[in-house]
């Protein structure tokens, strides 16, 4: 099924094309994104209680509201969203590009903008049984802080990431366990003694082989040296799987850095006319590795589209404080 035609696809639904998704309409284009996981939001998905301080004028946020505030901030120029929808190929005729979508839906463009960051990222998960009793207490991503107050809290992996959702968890309660299969974790030392120094627990050498119900507490985890190990919650971190294999499939021949990242010798704008990349997935120099670098990207390409599809347009958007665009939903904002 053939979708309706579009100034401008965005592949990818995290900071990047979501930013993107609002600024185009700010320049009347219109706007169609395409999210491989069912929930908008890219990479901040995984740190949803971690604040975030490097966005300017915006006081330390946590994650989850960064996120909750872009989505709605994309939304407000109709834009069309398809989540749980993978980009599997583009196609182009007569200066038209054709994405086509995991479900066979074929979405038109006259431009493609890539968000792609670093490629479809997803948790690795646990492969052994789990009661049915305890699954909604196995996490992958940190959960809502409310539940972790004064619970005891189990973090299963070795690396950073593990140290980190750790040490966050301390902030709730005082009982925190990390249990890692190895026989040294393999986090930053400092982040392990700052974990230690504040009464985190540490089990090493021992694995994960099955979660039951607990009788005295919400789960129990069996573990491979046939001891056990009881707790409320249990925060995964594994690493994540990374899907990268979808520029390499596309017959358009990207010029890259280090063999995945869109190179462009001026930033957004890569070798492929018509084809615009913003967020981890640009490469240019000078780039700016902060969510902050990441807006910019992605209002830097709209306005490169903007001129791409129509030379005589200005080269960016009126600023939001003299721009009529935003005359009722200001006085919405002033009547509440």
């Amino acid at each position: 099924m053939t979708q309706s035609m579009v100034d401008v696809v965005i592949i990818g639904g995290g900071p990047a094309g979501l930013y993107a998704a609002f600024y185009a309409g700010l320049r009347d284009l219109t706007v169609t994104v395409l999210e491989a996981q069912d929930e908008l939001g890219g990479k901040i998905n995984f740190y949803p209680e971690k604040f975030v301080w490097d966005v300017g004028a915006l006081p330390a946020t946590r994650g989850i509201d960064v996120r909750t505030n872009l989505i709605q901030q994309a939304q407000t120029f109709n834009a069309n969203f398809y989540t749980s929808s993978k980009a599997v190929e583009i196609t182009k005729e007569k200066n038209i590009f054709y994405v086509e979508d995991e479900h066979g839906r074929i979405h038109p463009g006259r431009t493609v903008l890539f968000a792609i960051g670093g490629g479809i990222i997803s948790p690795k998960k646990l492969t052994v049984p789990i009661d049915t009793a305890v699954q909604n207490h196995v996490y992958y991503a940190f959960p809502d802080y409310h539940l972790l107050k004064n619970t005891h809290i189990i973090v299963s992996g070795g690396g950073d990431g593990a140290v980190d959702y750790a040490n966050e968890c301390l902030k709730f309660t005082d009982t925190v366990t990390i249990i890692y299969r190895g026989e040294k974790l393999k986090a930053h030392e400092a982040s392990i003694t700052f974990f230690k120094n504040n009464g985190g627990k540490i089990i090493l050498s021992s694995d994960i082989r099955a979660i039951h119900k607990s009788p005295t507490q919400r789960m129990e985890l069996i573990l491979d040296n046939h001891t056990t190990l009881t707790g409320d919650h249990l925060l995964v971190q594994h690493g994540h799987n990374r899907d990268s294999s979808f520029l390499d499939k596309l017959a358009l021949e990207f010029n890259k850095e280090q063999d995945f990242y869109l190179a462009c010798d001026e930033p957004t704008i890569t070798n492929i006319p018509g084809c615009f990349a913003a967020g981890d997935i640009q490469f240019s120099k000078g780039k700016v590795y902060l969510l902050a670098g990441a807006f910019q990207e992605a209002a830097l390409s709209i306005n490169q589209i903007k001129r791409y599809l129509d030379p005589e347009s200005y080269e960016h958007g009126m600023v939001s404080s003299h721009n009529e665009k935003f005359d009722d939903l200001n006085q919405a904002l002033i009547n509440e």
